[in-house]
């Protein structure tokens, strides 16, 4: 009987575990967004998914892309002038709109996705 427990807890471990990885992007917080803008911007693509009328009132310098989500989710087709192969890191108000769009660049087939957890609003940097 203890030996069907332990095999049942080993699998579900390795099921969370796997399940974990595959989220297919990775959070980054501001500390992360900071050395990215600072030391790596050239590498990156910086894409924020608020709307245009939230882009033209405040942004974080470097968010020139702006791909309202409400708009691409339905449209993935506004995604073919980023390049998949350079890595992209999506922001936000407050983290919930960037989830579900770096899971669609995920589905689109991005290599890699970054994600600014709390957005602009936890944002404690520069704004423009």
């Amino acid at each position: 009987m203890t030996k069907k427990i332990l095999v049942i807890l080993a699998t579900l471990v390795l099921i969370f575990s796997l399940s974990a990885c595959s989220k297919g992007y990775t959070n980054i917080s501001n500390e992360e967004l900071t050395d990215l803008l600072d030391n790596h911007y050239d590498e990156y693509q910086f894409v924020d998914v608020r709307t245009s009328d939230e882009f033209y009132l405040s942004k974080i310098p470097g968010f020139n892309i702006n791909l309202d989500f409400y708009i691409f989710e339905d449209d993935y087709s506004l995604l073919k002038n980023l390049d998949k192969d350079i890595p992209v890191v999506i922001m936000c108000n407050s983290g919930n709109r960037s989830v579900s769009a770096s899971k669609i660049f995920d589905k689109e087939g991005f290599v890699e996705i970054y994600n600014l957890t709390d957005g602009i609003e936890g944002w404690t940097g520069a704004i423009e």
